[in-house]
């Protein structure tokens, strides 16, 4: 077995005032046979005088380049990592001490080495924490079926690098943000499935710079270009087709919502409505229908 087990990729844009905490929940790691590859996709800020200090340790790299996207980032440090298995961890985010133990423990328990394993997570926001819809979730393998409905990991994935059928990342800046989301969705079409780990180890840092909160409009607009890209590059029944598309409109809704365009998001939510269960359905109509404010009396 390879003595470099894990290859983590940490893509970066502009995270000087982030990600040095980042690399340190790397560095607490109680399994060592690691390396990290640092990506840093064109930062105009400081990130390589932040990231400067962590490079006494060798097992950390710091590859500058252009600016091409998450997508672009993840598929170089892919190409690149010599590790087992491969890690992609957002540069604002945090490894528990116990993270890449507990993957390599249950990596070494699987009777056939997994191509895609993933632990649980949840959110850290001015301090606070809060669960991720993974907290209820059984261990076990999430497949198509389960993305269909969303991409619960976000990019909490671990993937094993000698694995001839993998899809990489879609590269096309005009998807970023929902590259994830596509991401497993193209890896799990043809039977392959995501070991989800029973045990929280990460925590999502939910600032408001987060891709998925800075830019409702630029999300609506990825996400229905999105649309297309699933249709065309997924092999779908009429119902998964009516279900995706369910999830896709659903979140188009929410993020108009948040900006209280009430127009737009009712737009969204009828063309959510065929693939989403009543109780959904009615209280995204109520949501677009009263706004942001609203609702805020209401509570």
């Amino acid at each position: 077995m390879n003595e470099l087990f894990f290859s983590i990729v940490i893509p970066t844009y502009n995270r000087a005032d982030l990600i040095g905490r980042t690399l340190a929940t790397v560095q607490a790691q109680e399994f060592t046979a690691w390396e990290v590859l640092i990506v840093d996709d064109g930062s105009k800020d400081n990130t390589a005088e932040v990231v400067q200090p962590f490079l006494a340790d060798s097992r950390l790299q710091y590859r500058p380049k252009e600016s091409g996207e998450r997508g672009v980032a993840r598929n170089y440090g892919l190409e690149r990592a010599r590790g087992e298995y491969v890690i992609f961890l957002d540069s604002d985010d945090l490894f528990h001490p116990n993270h890449l133990a507990t993957l390599h423990a249950a990596i070494q328990a699987a009777p056939v080495p997994p191509n895609f394993i993933a632990t649980k997570y949840d959110f850290e926001r001015d301090g606070q924490r809060r669960p991720s819809d993974l907290g209820p979730l059984p261990a076990g393998p999430l497949g198509f079926e389960s993305f269909l409905t969303g991409n619960v990991l976000a990019c909490n994935v671990c993937v094993r690098r000698e694995n001839s059928q993998l899809f990489s990342f879609e590269e096309d800046r005009r998807y970023a943000a929902v590259e994830d989301w596509m991401f497993m969705l193209q890896n799990t079409q043809h039977g392959d499935a995501v070991q989800l780990v029973d045990a929280l180890t990460l925590t999502m840092n939910d600032h408001d710079q987060r891709s998925m909160r800075a830019d409702n409009q630029g999300l609506i607009r990825r996400l229905e270009l999105a649309a297309g890209w699933m249709q065309q590059h997924l092999t779908l029944t009429s119902e998964q087709r009516r279900r995706l598309l369910g999830r896709v409109y659903y979140l188009c809704a929410i993020h108009a919502y948040a900006d209280g365009h009430r127009g737009q998001a009712l737009t969204f939510a009828r063309r959510a409505a065929p693939g989403l269960d009543t109780k959904t359905r009615w209280i995204l109509y109520l949501r677009s229908l009263l706004g942001v404010r609203l609702i805020g009396l209401l509570k």
